[in-house]
């Protein structure tokens, strides 16, 4: 395990650039959408009433609020597979195919963050489950994001990962991997902080899981 995780780890630093790359367009784009939201921009005010009544009614969030609601280790291991499966691989790796499409995702959902959830919560636990889940999760899709520009910039331009498409593809597929371990690792700790302090604070009212 530590071997995988320090191989994950230099993989990671060797495409430090898009990392860091993604982490600077995602608090750009976080601080752009909730400037304009303070600045009272009115089709932002007016598209960000849409999104919260959307979120009221999001399918993926009724079985958190129902079902599951007793059991926390039942929402801590629904929330990780939602947010792998759906929030970082097929919407952030496999749109890689076209390379720069994680980034335009990137984009538009660091501002649709800084949107909606400007100003959402005066107390201070709630700030705290915000500002963590966000690092843990925004941080699992900007690792994901960067397994598909790689897999874009293989199929663009397979002479950077090893000559021939078939060997660029399968090193970019390798690296992906790699990255995936730290996805994982991210995903779950973001998991497992957002649905346990949920479950246990009654104070964390107004906060919706799994919305990122």
């Amino acid at each position: 395990m530590g071997h995988l995780l320090r191989r994950s780890m230099d993989v990671a630093r060797v495409h430090s650039f898009w990392i860091w790359l993604l982490i600077g367009l995602n608090i750009t784009f976080l601080f752009v959408g909730s400037s304009m939201v303070r600045a009272g921009i009115p089709w932002v005010i007016e598209q960000r009433e849409v999104y919260l009544k959307e979120i009221q009614n999001l399918p993926y969030l009724k079985p958190l609020m129902g079902p599951l609601s007793p059991y926390l280790g039942l929402k801590i291991l629904y929330t990780f597979l939602f947010n792998l499966i759906f929030g970082a691989f097929l919407s952030t790796t496999l749109p890689g195919v076209i390379f720069f499409l994680p980034i335009l995702i990137n984009i538009y959902r660091a501002w649709f963050v800084g949107v909606v959830f400007y100003g959402f919560t005066s107390s201070v636990a709630g700030g705290i489950i915000f500002l963590f889940t966000l690092f843990f999760e925004f941080g699992g899709y900007i690792l994901s994001s960067v397994a598909g520009i790689i897999l874009g910039m293989a199929l663009l331009f397979p002479y950077r990962y090893g000559g021939s498409r078939k060997e660029a593809m399968r090193r970019a597929i390798r690296d992906g991997a790699y990255l995936y371990v730290l996805v994982v690792m991210f995903l779950l700790i973001g998991a497992i902080w957002e649905m346990t302090t949920l479950h246990y604070l009654s104070s964390g009212r107004g906060l919706k899981p799994g919305v990122f």
